[in-house]
């Protein structure tokens, strides 16, 4: 499938997602972020929310675009690079502390930047947008937060962001393990969709044949022929990119995680509440996807 035909399947998910409204994918999009804020949410003050590894990647170069475009800024919420930045409660409590009432959270980041940031507005009652800084993981355009509580990963409900801005040379750099987890977030859409199909055979939830064609349609061609993810080829991160927020848009267009999220989610998820390490990192959310659609493809 070429650019321009998934282009307008993302187009087509966002009329009927429930509450994201502009998808911004292309070379050097940073520099324009004050246009669309200001259209999007004029009279507001943005704040952006980054660690200290993505404000060098992309987290100035958008408060200077802000600066540069007269939209008010307030003083951007910087997590350390190390020790690696956890989903839990207690930064989703520091970043809503530091929110006022007009404020636009902007998260800078990927997965747990996105989910901290997204729970913080939800509790503060704001709206958020986010700068995608690398293509790993589908929760960029999904609702629901992943956070740890109590020791439990647990999904918490928000809304997804209502404007996604993601700069291709910024993804096309993003570490080869992030690029990885991406195409196994992907690649897990392939026993999500086998576990529908039971589920609907068995009653429990039927298929919605609009929500399956936007995931499933173009699954096959978007995760074919994976080692051109990693030849820093522009177009074919632009492709694994737009499959990640198409998947997340068919979330918010369905209302369920059912279009997404399968038995190789489980395994993820056990992986997780058990702290999951390899040579000492956590392994990332896609990686233990990945790894879950092996072991549901062999059951």
């Amino acid at each position: 499938m070429t650019l321009h035909a998934t282009r307008a399947l993302i187009d087509e998910a966002l009329a009927h997602a429930s509450t994201t409204r502009e998808i911004v994918i292309g070379h050097g999009v940073l520099t324009s972020v004050a246009d669309h804020v200001s259209t999007l949410f004029p009279g507001r003050t943005a704040v952006i929310v980054a660690d200290e590894r993505t404000w060098d990647i992309a987290g100035r170069e958008v408060l200077a675009a802000l600066e540069g475009g007269s939209y008010a800024t307030g003083d951007p919420i910087i997590f350390p690079a190390t020790p690696t930045l956890r989903p839990d409660l207690a930064h989703v409590a520091r970043i809503k502390a530091e929110l006022g009432p007009d404020t636009l959270p902007i998260a800078v980041g990927s997965g747990t930047l996105n989910d901290l940031t997204k729970r913080a507005a939800f509790e503060a009652e704001l709206p958020y947008i986010v700068v995608a800084t690398a293509p790993s993981m589908d929760g960029y355009t999904a609702s629901g937060a992943a956070l740890v509580a109590n020791g439990v990963k647990q999904t918490f409900e928000c809304p997804a962001p209502e404007a996604v801005i993601a700069d291709i040379e910024i993804l096309r750099d993003a570490p080869d393990s992030m690029i990885a987890s991406g195409y196994g977030d992907l690649v897990g859409k392939v026993t999500a969709g086998a576990d529908w199909i039971l589920a609907d055979a068995l009653g429990i939830e039927p298929i919605m044949p609009d929500v399956w064609a936007m995931v499933q349609g173009p699954l096959r061609g978007m995760i074919a022929n994976p080692e051109r993810f990693f030849q820093k080829d522009d177009a074919a991160i632009e492709q694994l990119f737009q499959g990640l927020v198409i998947t997340g848009l068919a979330i918010q267009a369905a209302g369920t995680t059912r279009t997404a999220s399968g038995s190789e989610h489980q395994f993820s998820h056990l992986w997780e509440m058990r702290g999951l390490e390899y040579e000492g990192e956590v392994v990332s959310h896609g990686k233990k996807v990945a790894l879950g659609t092996i072991i549901s493809e062999t059951l």
